[in-house]
């Protein structure tokens, strides 16, 4: 499980180890919205099909649907919910979702390559923004052509199965499992299934506007349990042997309100960024900081020197000096704005994370983007402020604003 420290775009959270999973039976297609519907009786996906993937469903809508589809078939539920607080029956027959390792000896079907379908990434393997390529050169040019980003999820069971008979494994929905997002333990076991709390869960395979990397065999995506995303589905298992014992999952991270505070914290590098902070400022009334690096970027504008830095950096998880660093203790929430950038934060914004203990902190992120909406970036945050509330955010395409849809999502977050 994880993955050679040799190969291309790799996450240094994605250590080799050895892991023993028992057998298992796991669904050959994600969850589609016909199925998602008629045992839920709604279908919150953006984009909408029968075939297609359910998404923008929550980690406790998956965890439900399981419960109500084993219900539906007269199967035992395996999971007892309370509250926010979810107990796991290992010997239930029911449905579930997946433990991490499960998933990822599903995705690699006896492969050790980048992709179950080999070491790179061609427009007929996957449902993912392909453009840029797999461990591409930085240029900035689309070297797959416009027909390699779909914009949009598609059936369940498009591109070829892989060797165990499982479809879209790579891209079209991410998908959620039990495990809460912390580092691997390093040592040989059998059945891990992470922590027993945490407030991100781990979100598997990449969707559909996600670059190749994020998509690979090895990556873990991290996303608030209890925020749905357009690009994450559901692909339940059930034991195919016994089992016994009980876990729990508890959601551990706590808004802290002491002052009532808020501080636009954000990055900007071509401008688009900083207007939509300075609109959001306008309307918010919230102190606002930029976040300017010590040493800047060698361009100011896009083009091949800025795209080639900023995925250096990415690639080697940099954490550049910044000017200053905001006081963040006398603000109980921040908004944390960005550009999108290869499919991640720039390494400005991991530097202003890593920086401080965001313990208690609501972050809201918002960013502009040129068609990838917030890709990993949620993920990235999630990930370096573990123990802070993370709640849904705002994306716009480069600077288009829309006062509109800024004041209601600013009431959505409830900053006046």
């Amino acid at each position: 499980m994880g993955s050679p420290e040799s190969e291309p775009e790799r996450s240094s959270d994605e250590i080799q180890h050895s892991v023993t999973v028992g057998d298992f039976y796991m669904s050959k297609t994600e969850i589609s919205q016909k199925e998602y519907q008629e045992v839920m009786g709604v279908n919150p996906s953006a984009t909408k099909g029968d075939d297609l993937p359910v998404t923008n469903i929550t980690w406790y809508d998956a965890v439900q649907y399981c419960n109500k589809l084993s219900q539906k078939e007269g199967l035992d539920p395996c999971y007892t919910i309370s509250e926010n607080t979810v107990t796991w029956d290992k010997s239930a027959n029911g449905y579930r979702l997946p433990i991490e390792a499960e998933w990822e000896y599903a995705a690699r079907a006896n492969t050790d390559t980048p992709f179950s379908f080999g070491d790179y990434v061609h427009n007929s393997d996957a449902n993912c923004y392909n453009a840029y390529g797999y461990n591409n050169d930085a240029s900035g040019n689309w070297v797959n052509g416009s027909g390699a980003y779909l914009r949009k999820t598609v059936a369940v069971d498009q591109y070829a199965a892989n060797d165990y008979g499982l479809y879209n494994m790579h891209g079209n929905a991410a998908e959620w499992v039990w495990d809460w997002y912390s580092e691997y333990d390093s040592e040989t076991v059998t059945n891990p299934t992470g922590s027993e709390s945490g407030n991100a869960k781990i979100v598997r395979g990449g969707g559909w506007n996600d670059h190749p990397k994020h998509i690979r065999s090895a990556y873990r995506g991290a996303q608030p349990a209890d925020v749905g995303l357009y690009s994450i589905g559901i692909r339940p298992v059930r034991n195919a042997g016994t089992a016994t014992g009980k876990i729990k999952s508890v959601y551990s991270a706590k808004a802290e309100q002491k002052t009532g505070k808020t501080l636009i914290v954000y990055f900007s590098q071509t401008g688009n960024t900083e207007g939509l902070a300075d609109l959001i400022h306008e309307m918010s009334c919230a102190d606002i900081v930029r976040l300017e690096r010590k040493i800047p970027y060698s361009s100011s504008s896009n083009g091949p020197v800025l795209y080639g830095e900023a995925l250096d950096e990415l690639r080697a998880e940099a954490v550049p000096e910044l000017k200053e660093y905001p006081n963040i203790d006398q603000y109980d929430t921040i908004l944390l704005g960005y550009c999108n950038w290869w499919s991640s934060i720039p390494a400005s914004v991991r530097s202003f994370l890593i920086h401080d203990d965001f313990s208690g902190k609501t972050i809201v992120p918002f960013c502009s983007m040129g068609g990838g909406r917030f890709g990993q970036t949620i993920s990235a945050i999630a990930k370096l402020a573990p123990d802070s509330v993370i709640k849904e955010g705002l994306e716009v395409t480069y600077s288009s604003y829309d006062r509109d849809e800024i004041e209601d999502w600013l009431k959505a977050i409830n900053i006046k």
